[in-house]
């Protein structure tokens, strides 16, 4: 059975990549751009960034707390469509990390300004409470209080709903609908997304069924505690009723005993996942493949609404390195050293103030000098952990 050590605390200043004030990102973009927006982890993966233009061919933005590590794309409209793309036009295989200046070789699409207000009526079943838009027009942000549509009118057919929205792609603007405000309620018929398609400036259209029918008389708070590793410092939450954007994730409170606790307000059911750092690489992982995020867990109103979870541990520390496994290494303390079987290439120990006391390049038995009484960090080749020397 594989076990990970899960004693590990964030090397601070020497393995985490400081925040700056605010990155500047300049990029050459093809002739014929008409707009660029910059997307990645600096932002949540959201459209809320478009950059300045500073001639025909070249836009710029500064990022305040945006990282050097921060990965991102840029995208020539406000859509995922309009992504960038190789020089043959095919999709970039990787995302971006910082550079002094960056050059976009093409685009799947070049976005072209089609800026007005559109009204967007929907025929959806009577027993829709609520309905939301979301597309395009609002970067695919989750649904909220702004994308909730007006109730207009019903009949034998159904409720009908109507939203005026403002597009800077009015034609080519793709959208769909949720029967509640959060993407657990998105429809399910049609499957596909909405085009808007029309030089008019009002459409009509039919939504038959959706993954779930929000009802607020049947919502309640879901209460989540976790037990979680030793040694973990904090815990974040995301999920579809967060519209899983990074940006938004939610910071637990820690609690006397460890844990760490959540409460999830006015929901009827949610999907979600844990993480030790607000970000995408940082997720909890299952014993059977710790190599592996969890698959997203799930809780329903009332029959979660108390909910004991345990995580078994995370894909990486806040320092970005990950655990130890001990089905490769047998670390262990004796005689006022630290002693660490199976080594490839290095080990290095600090004391937990982040200084080096000691380093070494080996491949089998690394043993420390003798060490005072305390708790120190080890980074075996490219992993980390703590250890306590009596």
């Amino acid at each position: 059975m594989k076990k990970v050590f899960t004693f590990v605390i964030a090397l601070l200043g020497l393995f985490i990549v400081q925040p700056v004030a605010a990155l500047t990102y300049n990029v050459t973009v093809p002739a014929g751009t008409n707009a660029c927006y910059i997307v990645g982890g600096m932002n949540g993966w959201s459209f809320n960034t478009p950059m300045t233009k500073v001639d025909a061919t070249h836009y710029t933005i500064d990022l305040p707390n945006a990282k050097e590590t921060d990965e991102y794309k840029y995208w020539s409209g406000p859509d995922w469509k309009y992504e960038e793309a190789d020089a043959q036009g095919q999709k970039l295989a990787a995302n971006r990390t910082w550079q002094q200046n960056d050059v976009v070789a093409n685009w799947l699409e070049v976005f072209q300004l089609d800026e007005r207000d559109v009204t967007i009526e929907v025929l959806a079943p009577a027993e829709v409470k609520v309905l939301y838009i979301v597309g395009a027009f609002n970067g695919w942000a989750s649904p909220s209080e702004a994308s909730k549509m007006n109730f207009v009118s019903e009949d034998v057919n159904g409720k009908i709903f109507s939203k005026t929205v403002h597009s800077l792609d009015a034609f080519n603007m793709e959208f769909k609908f949720c029967a509640g405000p959060a993407w657990s309620y998105e429809q399910t018929d049609p499957s596909t997304n909405y085009k808007y398609g029309t030089t008019e400036n009002s459409t009509a259209v039919v939504v038959n069924a959706f993954k779930a029918i929000f009802d607020p008389d049947k919502t309640g708070t879901i209460n989540i505690t976790a037990t979680v590793p030793a040694g973990t410092d904090s815990v974040w939450i995301m999920g579809d009723f967060l519209g899983w954007n990074m940006g938004n994730a939610m910071k637990a409170t820690k609690n006397q005993d460890g844990t760490f606790s959540f409460a999830i307000p006015m929901v009827m059911s949610i999907e979600y996942r844990l993480y030790n750092k607000p970000d995408w690489g940082y997720p909890e992982v299952g014993e059977a493949d710790p190599a592996k995020e969890l698959p997203n867990r799930s809780a329903v109103y009332p029959a979660d609404a108390n909910t004991n979870i345990t995580v078994w541990g995370w894909l990486k520390n806040i320092s970005g390195l990950p655990l130890i496994n001990f089905d490769e290494y047998k670390v262990y303390s004796k005689d006022s050293r630290v002693v660490v079987e199976g080594v490839k290439s290095a080990v290095r120990v600090f004391d937990m103030s982040g200084r080096m006391i000691e380093s070494q390049i080996i491949n089998g038995t690394f043993s420390s000098r003798n060490l005072s009484s305390g708790l120190y960090i080890l980074r075996v080749d490219d992993a980390v952990t703590k250890i306590a020397v009596q």
